[in-house]
């Protein structure tokens, strides 16, 4: 059984204020990976292909219908592998992994060829560690480090372009950060906020959400959404929806292609859309 089955659409519009989400794809890829495979983290290449990384093995795979199509990684601090990937992007064809305890963002092409390595560099920490890496559709890409409460540019990553200890934010209360297509950067607290900043590093709002025990925020449909485990989703702008998963099963990650949501959980990977 469904955990959100719901018993009519009549219901759900009076009490969601929304059309419930249509699955469009489904993955179920622990049918087709090894058991020693666990992926946490997602990231779309389009919607039938998913770059998936297991921060326990330290291995990063390209997924598709048909199982494991691309794989590398591994323990070690060599080009091909890891030491401690802790998030990962899609950005300027390619993709992007960051390495918290490498204080790097290693890039490989779709086929998980090795491209190089980008050390973080401020003018404050060194190393910066790095937790989260996010990027814009103006080309730039950005680190946050908890353990500072700082975001870095990559383009020019000396000084911070958010600092959070000057509105008394306390960086490890963070739990995760997007962007959406104007730029602005959203971060997600364990406050149960969203604080809101423009591309430049200017605060623009915060702003409560109800949901319980938050742990993704994307930027989709042109609204800030966030998730928690369970599948719950709330928006900025108030509404509430719920990622239509069984009831053993637990969302893990987040990302979005073009229309389209893209949810990893702890068996599946599912592509939803608005009905």
């Amino acid at each position: 059984m469904f955990k959100h089955l719901f018993a009519c659409l009549g219901l759900l519009a009076a009490c969601l204020g929304q059309d419930p989400l249509i699955v469009l794809k489904e993955f179920n890829y622990s049918r087709l990976l090894d058991d020693d495979l666990t992926p946490q983290r997602i990231a779309a290449l389009d919607d039938d292909r998913f770059v998936l990384l297991d921060q326990k093995t330290n291995e990063l795979f390209v997924f598709s219908y048909n199982g494991i199509v691309h794989q590398t990684g591994g323990f070690g601090q060599g080009g091909e592998s890891f030491s401690e990937p802790v998030d990962l992007i899609v950005h300027n064809l390619q993709i992007w992994v960051c390495d918290r305890y490498e204080n790097a963002v290693k890039r490989f092409d779709y086929k998980l060829n090795y491209l190089g390595i980008d050390q973080i560099q401020s003018n404050e920490y060194d190393p910066f560690y790095p937790d989260l890496i996010t990027a814009d559709l103006f080309g730039k890409a950005h680190v946050f480090s908890r353990q500072y409460g700082q975001l870095l540019s990559m383009d020019n990553s000396i000084r911070a372009l958010i600092d959070l200890n000057q509105y008394g934010i306390d960086g490890r209360c963070i739990i995760d950060l997007k962007t959406d297509n104007a730029g602005n950067i959203a971060l997600l607290s364990c406050e149960n906020e969203i604080v809101l900043f423009n591309r430049f590093g200017r605060k623009l709002s915060t702003s409560l959400v109800q949901i319980v025990d938050p742990t993704n925020i994307v930027h989709w449909t042109n609204d800030w959404i966030v998730l928690n485990s369970e599948g719950n989703i709330e928006t900025l702008s108030g509404e509430s929806n719920d990622v239509p998963i069984y009831e053993n099963e637990t969302v893990l990650d987040v990302d979005v292609q073009f229309k389209h949501l893209i949810i990893l959980t702890d068996q599946r990977i599912l592509v939803l859309k608005r009905s």
